[in-house]
């Protein structure tokens, strides 16, 4: 991965603009790396370095991007990285339409599913992404809703990832915003895979809640659900795409240890990366508190990620709640994440239903701006879960600021 020419070209820029600060070391961004990858287990995805779904290939234009979207020159660069300043989120989700056919039980976006507005014409679709993409968003995912509903997603892939003209980086490499589908797998035959491949959609991921096909389908409210995403996970591999499946971790399959199982039959199905979410406060889940998990059931959670990455009988695992821990980058909304519904308003993540303007009466730098401000810097727990004042910063910036303590 260090031979490769994009890989070093990334963090040698991203070297001699911290080195104008006095206060960088080396070391320390040797240090935030290490820190990065000890518990993963990288991919390479047609020649794309792939350290989990949460960031761009690390040898890509869009990753540059997103390193570079800080304010401030010389040392205040340095400064405002290691404070979670940014001048664009690193990743923005779109639910593209209100309209879902699933009635899954722990449903984020149940509140757009009540809403009977009309989705946004293909038009105004097109200009929320270029409003995103040309903030310097660097995963732009495509969400609902079922996304896969929308005839006009490929034009919206296309803009998004398309290379950007002033890249130094080459090739199949130098794609602007790295994109990404989330969807139930509804309708994913090998053509529409294909379809979205071709438009430059890099990964797809598709829920699977259970290795029972009951089960499954009682979780998304539809039969014939688990056969759909079974089918379209093998139809995504064919075509291809960085193949992805989701699971909701509830105590359930914590305590009946099936996760372990889904986790098993995944890898047969020889999937990319299997992203492990919790229950979150929101949705179709404001209501049902007692589903939400302990501090030690989310403990043993976390320790999921590290130890099906180093056992090889499970597949590439990312763990949502790791991944946001105070060990990684923390919780991002509004400092490295936001979310967009399917309206246009601009809000800090998937999980709170907070808007600060919308897309399509204003710019995007400035409700990023104001978001951004208000939001603060990453913090050690979710926010969702965890509203309170959060002092400390999560483990990167901390190393990368040169604590040794951490």
């Amino acid at each position: 991965m260090v031979s490769n020419k994009a890989v070093r070209y990334n963090f040698i820029s991203l070297h001699k603009k911290f080195r104008k600060s006095p206060q960088y070391k080396m070391r320390n961004l040797i240090r935030c790396c290490k820190n990065v990858i000890k518990h993963d287990r990288i991919r390479i995805h047609e020649g794309k370095y792939v350290v989990n779904s949460f960031f761009p290939p690390i040898n890509s234009n869009a990753f540059y991007q997103i390193a570079m979207r800080v304010p401030g020159e010389g040392a205040a660069f340095f400064e405002n990285h290691t404070l979670g300043k940014r001048l664009a989120p690193i990743s923005t989700y779109i639910a593209v339409t209100h309209k879902c056919m699933y009635r899954c039980w722990h449903c984020s976006a149940s509140r757009f599913m009540e809403n009977k507005n009309k989705d946004m014409t293909t038009e105004e679709f097109l200009t929320v992404v270029k409003k995103i993409r040309d903030l310097g968003v660097g995963i732009i995912g495509f969400t609902g809703g079922e996304p896969l509903l929308r005839k006009d997603l490929e034009q919206a892939i296309s803009l998004a990832s398309a290379p950007s003209n002033n890249s130094k980086i080459k090739g199949s490499y130098a794609i602007h915003s790295m994109t990404l589908v989330f969807t139930t797998g509804f309708g994913l035959d090998l053509e529409r895979a294909q379809s979205l491949k071709e438009a430059g959609l890099f990964g797809i991921a598709i829920s699977l809640d259970s290795v029972s096909s009951d089960n499954h389908d009682k979780m998304r409210g539809v039969d014939g659900a688990f056969e759909k995403a079974i089918e379209a996970i093998k139809n995504s591999k064919r075509a291809g795409l960085y193949t992805m499946c989701q699971t909701m971790c509830t105590r359930e399959l914590l305590q009946s240890g099936e996760i372990y199982e889904i986790a098993k039959y995944a890898k047969s199905l020889g999937i990319d990366e299997m992203r492990i979410m919790e229950p979150i406060p929101c949705g179709s889940m404001e209501d049902r508190p007692q589903e939400i998990l302990t501090k030690e059931e989310q403990k043993k959670l976390i320790s999921l990620h590290v130890e099906m990455n180093e056992n090889k009988m499970y597949p590439k695992v990312s763990v949502f709640p790791y991944i946001e821990s105070e060990d990684q980058y923390g919780c991002g909304a509004g400092s490295q994440h936001s979310f967009i519904d399917a309206d246009g308003n601009l809000g800090p993540c998937d999980f709170l239903p907070i808007s600060y303007g919308n897309l399509l009466t204003e710019e995007a730098e400035v409700i990023w701006k104001r978001m951004h401000e208000k939001m603060g810097k990453p913090r050690c727990k979710c926010y969702a879960k965890y509203k309170e004042e959060q002092v400390n910063l999560p483990k990167y910036y901390q190393l990368m600021r040169g604590r040794i303590d951490v």
